[in-house]
């Protein structure tokens, strides 16, 4: 068994998402972390008062990770493509990591710790940054950054759980779409 000295709070963490990540968003019990690191249940206390701080840390990671593919990937991008790129890459990391983007939008709902609030501020600016150059009155800025999240948000969870699978046509090609028609 690990000792309680060779746990962390990140190695918890990864481990919860490598837990999640193979089942659901609701998989990562303090019983098996422990099984997983090899240790006792209660060395997972001295990191995590709770299920509900392990949740919150995830959902802390998701939107930091989030945060980070979007400052990468939508580097030298700007106005209308810019917030198209954004779009584009909070649907494919929501879709690559469905399982923590589902629990991070169940803890988001449920928590009122001020920093997920903080992250979903960060994401709404990196919105703003963009559509500031194209459009002027904040109350159409605000209805089309919500329609982008509403958009990515449905895709996400209906792709992920096999309601997006018709041969009509493809999952990306409708997201563009309707990702057009919310910027018109």
């Amino acid at each position: 068994m690990v000792q309680k000295r060779d746990l962390s709070e990140d190695k918890i963490i990864q481990t919860a998402i490598e837990i999640i990540s193979e089942d659901n968003y609701d998989s990562a019990t303090f019983k098996r972390i422990a099984e997983k690191l090899d240790c006792k249940t209660q060395a997972l206390y001295f990191y995590f008062k709770n299920r509900d701080s392990l949740n919150l840390a995830l959902t802390q990671k998701c939107f930091n990770d989030l945060d980070d593919e979007i400052k990468t990937k939508c580097i030298g991008y700007s106005g209308k493509e810019g917030l198209i790129q954004t779009a584009k890459v909070m649907r494919a990391y929501g879709l690559k990591n469905l399982s923590l983007s589902l629990l991070a939008l169940k803890t988001s709902e449920t928590s009122d710790d001020k920093s997920i609030g903080e992250a979903v501020l960060r994401l709404k600016y990196i919105m703003y940054k963009f559509i500031e150059e194209f459009v002027k009155d904040d109350e159409t800025k605000l209805t089309i950054t919500r329609g982008i999240r509403a958009l990515v948000i449905g895709e996400v969870v209906n792709e992920g759980i096999g309601w997006f699978h018709n041969p009509l046509i493809k999952n990306t090609d409708s997201f563009e779409i309707n990702l057009g028609k919310i910027l018109k």
